[in-house]
């Protein structure tokens, strides 16, 4: 069966390439932060480590200032300084004449993430479908960046999960520093009590449905998974999908993926990941809809914008579906 691999975002995936076999990553700004409880298995590791959580290298220092697994997902916060730094530490640029991926000076040029000793690309098996998800996004400067990981454990079938307690080792080199800046967090999922449901609610148009199957949130964000029954094999549905709480507020894409490669007959699981609801938001509406593209008549390419910067959207009414999650 051919490979198909998806990222689910709505306008972090404005002007980029959707449709086909493949993946894609958004390059998008998060600002999540963590909260309570999620983040003191760091604050505990942090003093155990001592100067371990920040290290200096040939003039330029990096640092871990936040790290936790609230079991939705791993994010572990980095911060630079240094001097004669140009670009922001996340920044590349690509040479067309060479086909090198360039970096200034201080910019992460390499990531390498182990849990308990594995490299997290050969976890279940190194294969994409049955393996963490990893990305590396923009901070709220220059000089930030997050690292984002979710298991693959709602990718349908009986998938690698993260441990509880493990040693998570970050090797992050630098353009200009030759040696990589070594980071051993000891980390564990947070105690504090998260919402967990199984609504498996569905919505069916023609011959295709789409199940809001489980949603868990913590105070720092929401997992949703989503299923598609019926659809073509072996080809990425043209649906797009976003939340909204019961304020209208559209809750953030931190990241989500899909794949139809862990179950017989095909179907899409989506790992949708989102910041956190609000304290007074008592149920989230998930809105179907297909993307219109900038070329009329496309059926891939760069998603056509409004005067906002968002994409201009044919909603789906009929796949609309509300969960009451307090």
């Amino acid at each position: 069966m051919k490979k198909v691999y998806k990222v689910m975002t709505t306008a972090a995936l404005a002007g980029m390439l959707l449709g086909g076999a493949g993946w894609v990553t958004a390059a998008t700004d998060v600002h999540a932060s963590a909260a309570g409880k999620a983040s003191a298995a760091y604050s505990a590791a942090a003093q155990k480590a001592g100067k371990a959580a920040e290290l200096t290298q040939n003039g330029i220092t990096l640092g871990v200032s936040e790290a936790f697994y609230d079991g939705n997902y791993i994010k572990i916060s980095l911060k630079r300084s240094g001097k004669n730094l140009v670009g922001g530490i996340t920044d590349s640029k690509f040479d067309e004449k060479t086909q090198d991926t360039l970096w200034e000076k201080g910019a992460i040029k390499d990531i390498r993430i182990f849990i308990d000793g594995k490299d997290i690309y050969e976890l279940g098996g190194g294969t994409m479908s049955k393996r963490p998800t990893f990305r590396k996004i923009k901070g709220n400067t220059p000089d930030q960046a997050v690292l984002q990981m979710s298991d693959p454990s709602w990718l349908g079938g009986q998938q690698y999960t993260f441990p509880n307690k493990f040693k998570l080792t970050a090797k992050i080199t630098l353009e200009g520093v030759d040696k990589p800046y070594t980071f051993d967090l000891s980390m564990q999922k947070s105690t504090a009590k998260p919402i967990v449901l199984k609504p498996n609610v569905s919505k069916k148009l023609g011959s295709r449905t789409v199940v809001l199957s489980q949603l868990n949130a913590t105070s720092t964000s929401t997992r949703i998974q989503l299923i598609e029954k019926g659809f073509e094999k072996g080809k990425p549905s043209d649906f797009m999908y976003e939340f909204v709480d019961d304020q209208g507020n559209r809750l953030d894409d931190l990241s989500s993926f899909g794949t139809d490669e862990n179950n017989k007959a095909g179907d899409m699981y989506y790992n949708c990941l989102l910041g956190p609801l609000g304290k007074n938001v008592k149920s989230i509406t998930m809105k179907a809809f297909k993307p219109e593209y900038a070329e009329p008549g496309a059926t891939s390419g760069a998603f056509k914008l409004d005067e906002n910067g968002e994409i201009v959207k044919q909603e789906i009414k009929e796949l609309e579906m509300t969960v009451k999650v307090r």
